[in-house]
């Protein structure tokens, strides 16, 4: 009676596995190619903001196409698609050349393994950019809305500018985000610099000069949580959950933490 006893009370401590939510299902075009391509790579799902990478980060052929595919969406981008293309090939050529001189005995001394296989060997330069650049071609926004480049400060002061000066037809307006809650469609950016703006507003003063940012595609909001898609996250293109406030307004990020500083609501469509 006591094992059966130790067991039950085991079983009510365990914890409780929570069902997998299922997959976005946005309307905005935008966010709907950004769960297109996170449906690509595999759906990795990532909560908040972890020290450890996600299990699965193997850089198949399959993925390493996108990822060249965007860097070549991107002005420029194509040599850097061409240098990942050129070093991949190379090592894997390299280590063919060598397992067949070892031969089958193997007695030869055996060489440190590179890592062309994991997509941290791809993740400099950073392709978050390009990832949102490609999203948007693939949801045919035109590059007045959002321009092709490989840093989000670019596009993101682009947006800026047309924010500012042609506010009626803006593709998307700044807020900070705690002041509105996203919906999908939404590109929510946090600041990556060392010394970091304490509001978006900063950023106008500014304009044009580099500064590491890093915008997700919000895909989804539910109560106390929102769902963004990125690339290069942990190395891949990832869903990440971000947690939300009763009223949806995402809550600031740990300290250590790059927070998100702006919130572009991409423009509603008019009431029906």
């Amino acid at each position: 009676m006591l094992p059966f006893l130790v067991i039950l009370a085991l079983a009510a401590c365990a914890p409780r596995r929570v069902a997998p939510l299922p997959d976005p299902n946005p309307t905005n075009p935008l966010a709907r190619a950004a769960v297109e391509e996170w449906r690509i790579w595999g759906r990795i799902v990532i909560e908040g903001w972890p020290e450890q990478r996600p299990p699965d980060t193997a850089a198949t052929p399959g993925r390493f196409a996108r990822l060249t595919g965007y860097w070549s969406s991107v002005p420029g981008g194509w040599r850097i698609a061409q240098q990942h293309e050129d070093l991949r090939s190379g090592i894997a050529a390299l280590e063919a050349r060598l397992a067949a001189e070892a031969g089958e005995e193997n007695e030869a001394r055996p060489m440190p393994q590179a890592s062309i296989d994991d997509l941290a060997f791809y993740a400099d330069p950073a392709w978050s950019a390009a990832f949102i650049s490609a999203v948007a071609r693939l949801a045919n926004m035109p590059e007045s809305d959002l321009p092709s480049t490989s840093r989000h400060a670019r596009y993101i002061d682009a947006i800026l500018d047309r924010a500012m000066n042609d506010p009626e037809d803006a593709p998307f307006t700044p807020h900070a985000p705690e002041d509105q809650a996203p919906v999908p469609g939404d590109l929510l950016c946090a600041d990556r610099a060392w010394v970091r703006l304490s509001h978006w507003v900063e950023r106008l003063a500014e304009r044009g000069r580099p500064r590491p940012m890093h915008c997700d595609v919000v895909v989804r909001t539910m109560p106390g949580m929102i769902e963004a898609i990125g690339g290069n996250v942990q190395g891949t293109v990832a869903l990440r959950r971000f947690p939300a406030d009763r009223t949806g307004r995402v809550l600031p990020a740990p300290y250590d933490r790059p927070g998100f500083i702006l919130l572009l609501a991409a423009r509603r469509p008019p009431p029906s």
